[in-house]
């Protein structure tokens, strides 16, 4: 960033942490950006930017909510910074009075600076509380999602005679820390409900997860007709294609990662709608093949994301 960059966001910084205290004294809207650097050549310009930040910085110390409450929460490391900034416009204060303007400014900066971090580490409770809520109703959805994904999948599983071990009394855990979270969340306590939603969460996922290598590794799968198989694989390949996106939305992905994870999804969609043109004709062999490899592109895609699955391979 350059300088004259950099001062500009510390103006914009100032004028958001200000926050009613500058719909009370909007003249300081004006006052407050930097002057270009060409401007600060001269020291009448030095001085009147000095005059503006001066007024902004204490502006800010004396009214603005997010720096008020600073000195009454429990952050020992925001307390200090919010020191340090008092100090140094004190000090700016002082060697503007010894005619050290450029002295003077750059201590304002960096007093802003420290304002800025200090107000960070001591957010509003109104938004933190709107976080929390925020991230209860995307988290619940994506918990029962993959309870959802689980049991639809054990129960096909189930008719093939599959089983994965000890998932059972692990699923009726997760159901009942859902009921827990929706409890807490009932009465205002979203924090404690997305703690509950968490391990939950991880249970739905690990279970979901070991579902699927069982289903991946069992060899001794016997089916009635070649149709009946594909079916099962056809089943299979989309309970893959339905955690995609939940994948994608829980776990924060990168946008240049998720694309890429699309790009396998797309091929996997591709290979399937072959597969079932195959099956169609009646080439169960080429469709069975081709569903398979349909299914790996959809692992691959899951694997990107950071969802551990078993390998196509281990079949």
């Amino acid at each position: 960033m350059t300088k004259a960059g950099a001062k500009s966001t510390l103006s914009w910084a100032a004028m958001m942490l200000a926050g009613a205290a500058t719909a009370s004294a909007p003249h300081l809207a004006q006052a407050a950006p930097s002057a270009s650097p060409a401007a600060e050549a001269t020291g009448a310009s030095l001085q009147a930017v000095l005059e503006s930040k001066t007024r902004l910085l204490k502006l800010l110390l004396a009214q603005s909510p997010a720096v008020q409450r600073i000195p009454q929460s429990g952050n020992a490391q925001a307390r200090k910074k919010l020191a340090d900034a008092q100090e140094l416009v004190a000090k700016a204060d002082g060697e503007a009075a010894a005619g050290h303007t450029e002295a003077a400014v750059r201590m304002l900066d960096e007093s802003l600076r420290d304002i800025v971090a200090a107000t960070r580490m001591v957010p509003d409770a109104g938004q933190l509380a709107a976080q929390e809520r925020s991230r209860y109703a995307a988290l619940s959805e994506s918990t029962r999602a993959f309870l959802v994904l689980y049991r639809s999948t054990a129960a096909r599983m189930a008719a093939g005679k599959v089983q994965a071990q000890g998932s059972a009394p692990d699923i009726g855990r997760a159901a009942g820390l859902i009921e827990k979270a929706e409890a807490l969340a009932a009465n205002g306590n979203h924090k404690e409900a997305n703690a509950a939603l968490n391990e939950a969460y991880r249970i739905a996922v690990s279970s979901l997860n070991r579902l699927l290598m069982a289903e991946t590794i069992v060899y001794g799968l016997k089916f009635d007709s070649p149709a009946e198989e594909f079916q099962h694989e056809l089943a299979r390949n989309r309970s893959y294609e339905e955690l995609i996106p939940i994948a994608l939305a829980q776990l924060n992905t990168p946008r240049d990662t998720a694309l890429l994870s699309e790009r396998y999804t797309r091929q996997g969609k591709d290979l399937r709608d072959s597969a079932q043109k195959q099956a169609a004709a009646g080439d169960y062999p080429a469709a069975l093949k081709t569903i398979q490899d349909a299914t790996a592109q959809l692992q691959h895609s899951l694997r990107i994301v950071g969802v551990i699955v078993p390998q196509a391979s281990e079949r």
